[in-house]
């Protein structure tokens, strides 16, 4: 893996989402991480330690435990945050707190890992660039699960009733599971999503998605897409995403500058 580039599924949605900003990362440098990205950061330190025990001990931190692991990491890492005007920091961090222990509550009794933050690497033959991601979470019964947090509820199917997953989650689903393929031979029993919902009363949510062949063939056309945009300088900003704003993108300033126009607020 190491004498190739590597491709992650989140530099192929935010190339997919906005080209430009993998370009500023890479000319530019990484911009401070905005107040969402704590929150997820925190949730994700809070699950890893109740899930990295677990594997040896097959019993899940009590809630006060993984609320102080949360507590712990979002102060730790709160003074490499960029907060806006309008951020009510405190306000979200004791919604973290609840939802932490909705989550040790409803989700983690679920679960029994086998493993935590698993490599899982693609290598196509031919191709110049490796895939390089790590699953959250592979169970003893071979599914891979992704933790989530989202501001608004999950869509629901009318007809199914099932959870409407996201199309760039399908895409970075889909890669997990060719990447378990890969490292086991054999497909994960399922590829799963487990949302966390930052509302005031915090709630979770449990999604699964099964790629087809065709889905498959999409995710192998998007990557081989983007690594060719890459290869050839193609970074086009784009105004229209609901992401384009001064408050959820830090290169701003430098996309004005480069491509003109404004940046809404």
């Amino acid at each position: 893996m190491a004498d190739k580039p590597h491709l992650s599924p989140s530099t192929i949605n935010q190339y997919l989402r906005c080209s430009s900003q993998v370009l500023f990362k890479k000319t530019v440098g990484p911009k401070p991480p905005g107040m969402a990205l704590l929150y997820g950061k925190s949730t994700d330190e809070a699950i890893n330690v109740d899930m990295e025990q677990k594997i040896t001990t097959k019993k899940d931190l009590g809630s006060d435990e993984l609320k102080d692991a949360f507590v712990d990491s979002w102060d730790k890492n709160k003074t490499d945050t960029e907060f806006h005007t309008n951020d009510k920091p405190d306000e979200l961090r004791e919604i973290g707190i609840k939802a932490i222990g909705r989550w040790t509550d409803e989700i983690a009794p679920t679960i029994q890992p086998k493993s935590v933050q698993e490599q899982l690497p693609i290598q196509f033959p031919g191709f110049e660039y490796d895939i390089l991601q790590y699953s959250d979470v592979i169970t003893v019964d071979n599914k891979t699960i992704d933790n989530k947090t989202a501001r608004t509820s999950v869509t629901t199917n009318k007809e199914s009733g099932l959870l409407l997953v996201p199309p760039e989650h399908r895409l970075q689903l889909t890669m997990y599971g060719l990447g378990y393929e890969a490292v086991h031979g054999e497909e994960p029993s399922s590829l799963g999503l487990d949302y966390s919902i930052k509302t005031k009363e915090p709630k979770m949510q449990r999604a699964e998605w099964t790629p087809n062949k065709n889905d498959k063939q999409l995710a192998f056309n998007l990557i081989v897409g983007v690594a060719e945009g890459l290869d050839k300088g193609v970074f086009i900003p784009n105004r229209n995403s609901m992401i384009c704003n001064r408050r959820m993108c830090g290169w701003w300033r430098e996309c004005e500058a480069k491509y003109g126009g404004t940046v809404k607020k």
